[in-house]
């Protein structure tokens, strides 16, 4: 019997699954890298997929394999960071202090990390806030994730005394990260002034909102005392 030349061929080598992964992680940060100096530089609108392709080094296939929208691209250079940044500021939670300050520690670690890149935590904040459906998806499971970890913060703060034990928390997860994001939005427009201005006003907003949350007793009226 004779042997084909094409059955004796050698099999094509093929990349281990070890260092196919090393690959693809490295395309994702030099993605990742151009995306945000182009983003910085350009602003978002006037950069193109293309020139992000080029200057990390890769086809603009390759790109839609990682993100198929620009928008999704900014997820991309900024979501990881964001969730870090999450991540550190609950992991270093002072446990035992009042739910105001705990508060202030976890929303300062954002105003902290967005104050090292103002130009593009606008263009992030502004783009992502008004994303397509299809492209939000991921954008949403952040923020719904990060009030329901402030809800967390409401619930253990209710165990303490501190909350009022009928106080929806889903809800005040919802108005906290609603008063954060605000927040955020005044400070990185320069309406709320340079550097840390944002800490006296988000300090008070707070403050107020948890007032509304706190079992004082209801105020009584003019005519309530008269009678008494």
């Amino acid at each position: 019997m004779v042997t084909s030349r094409k059955s004796r061929a050698r099999p094509e080598p093929t990349e281990a699954p070890g260092l196919r992964e090393r690959n693809k992680q490295e395309k994702l940060e030099r993605i990742q890298q151009a995306a945000r100096e182009l983003f910085a530089k350009k602003g978002f609108a006037e950069t193109t997929t293309r020139e992000i392709a080029e200057r990390a080094g890769v086809g603009t296939g390759t790109l839609f394999l990682y993100a198929r929208t620009k928008e999704e691209l900014l997820m991309l250079v900024l979501s990881e960071r964001v969730e870090a940044v999450q991540e550190e500021r609950f992991r270093t939670l002072p446990r035992e202090a009042p739910l105001l300050k705990q508060l202030l520690h976890v929303f300062e670690g954002f105003f902290t990390f967005y104050a090292k890149e103002p130009k593009l935590a606008r263009m992030f904040i502004r783009e992502l806030l008004f994303l397509e459906p299809a492209p939000a998806g991921e954008r949403l499971q952040l923020e719904r994730t990060f009030a329901a970890r402030l809800a967390e913060l409401v619930a253990a703060a209710r165990e303490r005394g501190e909350v009022a034990p009928d106080v929806d928390l889903e809800t005040a997860g919802f108005n906290l990260f609603a008063l954060y994001i605000t927040t955020l939005l005044g400070w990185l427009s320069g309406a709320l002034g340079p550097g840390e201005s944002w800490r006296v006003a988000l300090e008070r907003a707070l403050a107020l909102q948890l007032r509304g949350f706190g079992p004082g007793e209801p105020p009584t009226s003019k005519s309530n005392r008269r009678k008494s």
